[in-house]
């Protein structure tokens, strides 16, 4: 079996914001967006990160990059122990490690040209002379599908779709290897969505790249990534390549997450997994499996013990004490 080259490790890592400001210690409350989160993603390798709206997914992905502040925990990328970098050291790591945000209109500077946002990476980091820079802008948005033109354009006058691959090139002018795609077709047409996606394939053969992919949609994680964690209330309850994880899901939550997958034959009838109850607040989570409140298998141990993952086989974890 061939060996894989380690990018990024994530160990323990906790997020937490205060939601009160006393002074006394025992009243602080917080919200616990992130909390305990092991995750390792290789080279070449595009990592699924799901789970329902506010479960801490957008959160992870910003801490990872240090976008926010962690509170506890380690990250290290490419050996290097990197939660403790200041803000010159971050920004010359910020050329390996980039961002796609969720909606592309919000991070585009409305004053600036398509040309102008994505050279701007190029500006910063001071990558080339400025014939360079302009060449090199020129050829990757030729290579996204953008022509001449749409190079001097403003934002406004471009599609959501457009808008992505604006984005996505500006992500990677500066030839990163680690890139955080954070819901980068949730707001797109099925038919834009599928393009992006392939684009998005192409670029990561043709440049090496590894992706942590934030998404709700799992036939999207399905169609483009190797291995998938699902998330629930800001831990990570199982963890599995996509065929394993599809095949032969274990924790309740993730059966039925898969269970909601529409199917598009009508003579198809597959049962659909109704979970009772709301998801629990973040500022005060459940004791035990933070999940036991809504499972329908749920035993008082779930109440009191606090699952780790644990493997089932190579290619699959679980944080269930029922699993294994």
């Amino acid at each position: 079996m061939e060996k894989r080259e380690l990018l990024l490790d994530v160990v323990d890592l906790k997020k937490y914001y205060p939601v009160n400001k006393t002074i006394i210690k025992e009243k602080r409350k917080y919200l616990k967006a992130v909390d305990g989160i092991n995750l390792r993603i290789y080279k070449g390798e595009t990592v699924g990160l799901v789970g329902e709206s506010g479960c801490g997914k957008s959160t992870l992905g910003r801490t990872i990059l240090k976008l926010h502040q962690l509170t506890d925990g380690a990250i290290w990328y490419k050996g290097n122990q990197i939660e403790s970098y200041g803000f010159e050291d971050m920004r010359e790591l910020r050329k390996d490690m980039q961002m796609i945000f969720q909606d592309p209109f919000a991070s585009l500077n409305p004053r600036m040209t398509i040309f102008d946002a994505v050279k701007a990476p190029l500006d910063v980091f001071k990558i080339g002379t400025n014939e360079e820079r302009t060449d090199r802008v020129k050829k990757l948005l030729n290579y996204v599908g953008l022509g001449e033109n749409h190079i001097y354009k403003y934002p406004h006058e471009m599609s959501g779709g457009q808008r992505q691959r604006v984005v996505i090139a500006r992500a990677v002018i500066s030839n990163p290897e680690f890139i955080v795609c954070d819901e980068p077709v949730s707001a797109l047409d099925v038919s834009v969505r599928s393009q992006v996606l392939n684009l998005m394939k192409d670029m990561q053969e043709n440049m090496q790249l590894s992706y942590l992919f934030i998404s709700h949609d799992l036939s999207v994680v399905r169609y483009l990534c190797d291995r998938i964690a699902v998330m629930y209330l800001g831990r990570i309850v199982e963890i599995a390549s996509k065929k394993e994880l599809f095949e032969n899901p274990i924790h309740p939550y993730t059966k039925a997450l898969i269970s909601a997958i529409p199917i598009p034959d009508v003579k198809v009838k597959t049962k659909r997994i109704i979970l009772k109850g709301d998801v629990p607040s973040p500022i005060d989570p459940p004791t035990g499996c933070r999940f036991h409140t809504r499972c329908p298998y749920a035993t008082k141990e779930c109440a009191e013990v606090m699952p780790e993952l644990k493997e089932i086989n190579s290619q699959h974890q679980v944080a269930c004490i029922h699993a294994i």
